[in-house]
């Protein structure tokens, strides 16, 4: 686990204890092909919406997830953890998975514990529509009520196949 001076934690998911050992590269660090998973908390100011874009970049690109669904799955982490920071209350998380690879699942919680709704808005306001893209961009999303607040998510399918593992090379020695 590792903790940024913003106050943001990411961690990985261990294996399960049957699982195979994760595969490694010569000279790469740890390298798991076991589900690849970010976890963040987040402080409640509007700076975090752009960690959480930060964050999710470099975690999607290291799994090796392709760019055009990179680009899509960042807008909606945007627009989540946007609504999240602007409308609830309490703490915000961000979990972000690669599931199988082949399946990105978001999931934002916060300490409110209304749903949020799909809401139409005039068409000159500026804001309003961040539901209405999740909606568009992902295969599934909902929320749910929880005893902390509640949890909105979304699934993506990001490739039919599975997405290698990130490949690094060893140096060659002649």
């Amino acid at each position: 686990m590792t903790v940024d001076p913003a106050g943001a934690v990411a961690t990985m998911s261990p294996p399960p204890p049957d699982s195979p050992s994760p595969r490694r590269h010569p000279g790469s660090p740890d390298l798991r092909t076991a589900p690849q998973e970010l976890a963040l908390r987040l402080a409640t100011d509007p700076a975090a919406a752009g960690r959480a874009r930060r964050a999710a970049t470099g975690a999607l690109r290291g799994w090796g997830v392709p760019e055009d669904a990179v680009d899509d799955i960042v807008l909606m982490v945007d627009e989540l953890v946007t609504n999240a920071i602007e409308h609830a209350t309490g703490p915000v998380w961000l979990r972000l998975r690669l599931r199988r690879g082949c399946c990105v699942i978001c999931k934002v919680g916060d300490g409110c514990h209304e749903a949020p709704r799909l809401r139409h808005s005039d068409p000159d306001a500026e804001s309003g529509r961040g539901l209405f893209l999740v909606a568009a961009l992902a295969d599934a999303f909902g929320a749910r009520i929880t005893r902390a607040g509640k949890v909105i998510w979304f699934r993506r399918r990001v490739r039919d196949g599975r997405i290698p593992a990130p490949r690094s090379t060893s140096p060659i020695d002649y």
